[in-house]
């Protein structure tokens, strides 16, 4: 039913390819997100430093042992992909284990997982600024603004 719901969320707006993307404010990009995921588990949130952390359950992530991102995230990765390419942000990626098991490499293939399939949906590797294991039970991804110097 998740992966369902998940997939139905699609849809954007058609852009000009090649023109700059417009400028999107992390809370308006976090209302819209929360919208279309609006009655699954994946949560979207302002953090009190203003920027937008997204947390995906890890069963809805990864497969147990596995490093091979599933549909369910890659719809949620597709979204922060495509609202994030062209924009001054940063991001961070922090991914868990398996439940119950403590193991830092595994998290670490997740996150650098995760990673890689944004770079391959758009994103800039260097704009992201830390890949980290996490001992929650959800794959976390935080966007924030890049501070203007």
């Amino acid at each position: 039913m998740l992966l369902a719901l998940l997939a139905g969320c699609g849809t954007t707006p058609s852009t000009v390819p090649g023109a700059p993307a417009p400028k999107v404010s992390l809370a308006a990009e976090q209302r819209r997100l929360a919208d279309l995921f609006h009655g699954t588990p994946v949560v979207f949130q302002m953090q009190s430093d203003g920027s937008l952390r997204v947390e995906v359950p890890l069963r809805h992530s990864f497969d147990t042992g596995g490093s091979t991102v599933k549909p369910p995230l890659a719809a949620v990765l597709d979204r922060i992909s495509k609202s994030q390419r062209g924009q001054a942000t940063r991001l961070q990626v922090a991914a868990p284990g398996d439940a119950g098991a403590h193991n830092p490499l595994l998290a670490r293939d997740r996150a650098a997982s995760t990673r890689d399939y944004m770079v391959a949906h758009g994103v800039a590797a260097t704009r992201f600024s830390a890949l980290t294991p996490t001992r929650s039970d959800a794959v976390e991804i935080v966007v924030a603004e890049i501070a203007a110097h």
